[in-house]
């Protein structure tokens, strides 16, 4: 049984772009949907554990060496890292500078309760 909700794999699904072209498993979100995926994790038993940003240069997405992560702190209890990996990583992606015309990027990874 996945932990992960439904209405985030759809959007990964719907709107997820494919990073297969440069050799990497996974999607990469725009900021609207990245936005909105991270929402669907809100309240989940699952989280995001960081994430990568790309740029679209002439089509074809390129790591732009940017990216962050979230670790758990001691004695933090697992619903509260969850809660604040998704908190942390929203305002990550909200203070990358985006020029939101679909050229940035962002990649999660998205872990289950039982794999942090």
């Amino acid at each position: 049984m996945t932990l992960v909700p439904g209405p985030y794999r759809r959007i990964e699904k719907d709107k997820g772009r494919s990073l297969k072209e440069i050799g990497v498993a996974g999607v990469a979100f725009t900021r609207e949907d990245v936005l909105e995926a991270l929402n669907c994790l809100k309240g989940s038993q699952a989280g995001v554990l960081g994430g990568d940003v790309l740029e679209v240069v002439r089509g074809k997405p390129r790591y732009t060496y940017d990216s962050w992560h979230v670790d758990k702190k001691p004695n933090e209890d697992v619903s509260d890292f969850l809660k604040r990996s998704v908190a942390e990583t929203e305002e990550y992606v909200r203070r990358y500078p985006d020029p939101q015309d679909g050229t940035i990027l962002y990649s999660l990874v998205v872990s289950e309760l039982g794999v942090i």
